[in-house]
C-alpha cells in the first residue's frame, strides 16, 4: 500500500487533554496539506470534540476560528447558591462536580447543527453520521460497526466500563443511532471533579448510571480502528503531551490538590505503556505545559498550543511513510504470533 498517493486515507484517534486539545487543531493542518482524507474517527475527552467537528466536515482552518472565538472562562458554569464561597462545596457534594457543563454542549450542538445545515435546530445525532454502504465491524466485534464515521469513549463508574459510543448506548436502552453527538461529547469530556457526570437511566435495569471522562479508562484509544492482519490504511493518533521534564504541582488546598489529581491523572500515563509499534503511528504534540484545565487561557497560548500541534505535526510527516512500514513489519510479527499461541492452545485442548 502506497500511502503517498493523491487520495491518502487513515482513520485518525485523538486522545483527551482538556484546553490543550487545541494543539490537536493545529496538527491537523499539515495532514490536510499533504491530501489526507480521515475514513474514520474516535476521540476522547476534549479530542472528542476535536473529531466530531472533523466528523462534520470542518477543516482545520475553521476549527481554529472556532476555538479563537470560544469563551473558555464559560466552560467554568457553576451552580451558585444563595452564599457563592458555598457553590464550590455544594457543587462537589450534591452534584458530584463543580461545573454543569451546558455552556460547552449547547456550544457543541450549535456548531455541529451549523455545519451540517440541519433545519429547526435539530441536535446532530450519530445516524447523521452514518458512511453509505458501510457496514464492517470494529474490534473483531459484530456489536461494533464502521457505519459511524465517529465514536467517542466515555466512562460509566457506576458499572465499572468503558463504553464507546455509540454503539454501547443500547445497554441503556437508547437507538445508538438517535444518541446526540453533543451528549456522547459531554460524557466523555466529564473530567471528575471538575465536569459533573452524566447522570444515565438505564432503561434496561432500571438503574442509573454516572457517566466520567473516557480517561479514567483509556485516554489515548489508538487501537479502536484496529483489525487482524494488515489494515487497508494507517490509523494516526494525536497524542498531547508536555517535555521530558516531570512538572510538578503546587497543592495549597482543596481544589488545586483536586486539579493535580486529574492532571495526573490525565496526562502522566507513561509513554512506555504505548507499545513501539504504536508509537511508529503517534503523533505527539507538545503541549508547552499548559495545564488540562486552564480554562482561563489567554490567546497568545491559544495560538502557541496551535503553532505547536502544527510543527509536531510536520516533524511526524517527514519520518511517516518510513515509520508505518516499520509499524506495518511489527504488526505483521505481532498478528502471527498471536494466531501461533490461539492455534496451539487448541492444540492442546
Amino acid at each position: 500500500m502506497n500511502i503517498y498517493n493523491n487520495m491518502k486515507f487513515a482513520d485518525i484517534v485523538f486522545e483527551g487533554g482538556g484546553v490543550k486539545g487545541i494543539g490537536l487543531v493545529g496538527a491537523l493542518k499539515p495532514f490536510e496539506q499533504k491530501g489526507y482524507q480521515w475514513k474514520n474517527i474516535c476521540g476522547n475527552s476534549a479530542g472528542s470534540i476535536v473529531a466530531a467537528l472533523v466528523a462534520v466536515g470542518y477543516s482545520s482552518d475553521e476549527i481554529k476560528k472556532l476555538m479563537i472565538e470560544l469563551d473558555y472562562t464559560k466552560i467554568a458554569d457553576k451552580n451558585y447558591s444563595i452564599m457563592p464561597f458555598l457553590s464550590n462545596v455544594q457543587n462537589l457534594l450534591l452534584k458530584n462536580g463543580l461545573f454543569k457543563g451546558d455552556y460547552i454542549k449547547n456550544w457543541i450542538d450549535n456548531a455541529l447543527s451549523k455545519k451540517l445545515k440541519l433545519r429547526n435546530c435539530r441536535k446532530v445525532t450519530f445516524g447523521d453520521l452514518i458512511i453509505p454502504n458501510e457496514k464492517g465491524i470494529l474490534l473483531n466485534n459484530e456489536k461494533y460497526k464502521r457505519k459511524y464515521k465517529l465514536h467517542i469513549i466515555a466512562t460509566d463508574i457506576s458499572r465499572g466500563k468503558m463504553i464507546i459510543l455509540p454503539e454501547d448506548i443500547a445497554e441503556y436502552g437508547i437507538n445508538p443511532d438517535e444518541l446526540e453527538v453533543s451528549l456522547a461529547i459531554r460524557m466523555s469530556i466529564s473530567i471528575p471533579y471538575f465536569f459533573q457526570p452524566i447522570r444515565l437511566f438505564n432503561k434496561n435495569s432500571n438503574r442509573k448510571s454516572l457517566i466520567v471522562d473516557g480517561g479514567v479508562l483509556s485516554n489515548y484509544p489508538v487501537w479502536i480502528f484496529d483489525v487482524n492482519g494488515i489494515p487497508q490504511w494507517p490509523t494516526i493518533g494525536f497524542k498531547l503531551g508536555g517535555n521530558k521534564e516531570i512538572r510538578e504541582h503546587k497543592i495549597t488546598n482543596i481544589l488545586n490538590f483536586t486539579s493535580s489529581i486529574i492532571e495526573t491523572m490525565l496526562e502522566a500515563q507513561d509513554d512506555i505503556h504505548i507499545r513501539e509499534m504504536d508509537f511508529l503511528r503517534t503523533c505527539k504534540i507538545n503541549t508547552l505545559n499548559i495545564k488540562t484545565t486552564d480554562f482561563n487561557i489567554k490567546s497568545d497560548k491559544i495560538l502557541a498550543l496551535y503553532n505547536s500541534g502544527k510543527s509536531c505535526a510536520k516533524d511526524f510527516l517527514e519520518t511517516f511513510e518510513n515509520d508505518y512500514k516499520k509499524h506495518r513489519i511489527m504488526r505483521s510479527k505481532t498478528f502471527n504470533n498471536d494466531f501461533d499461541r490461539i492455534h496451539n492452545s487448541f492444540r492442546a485442548i
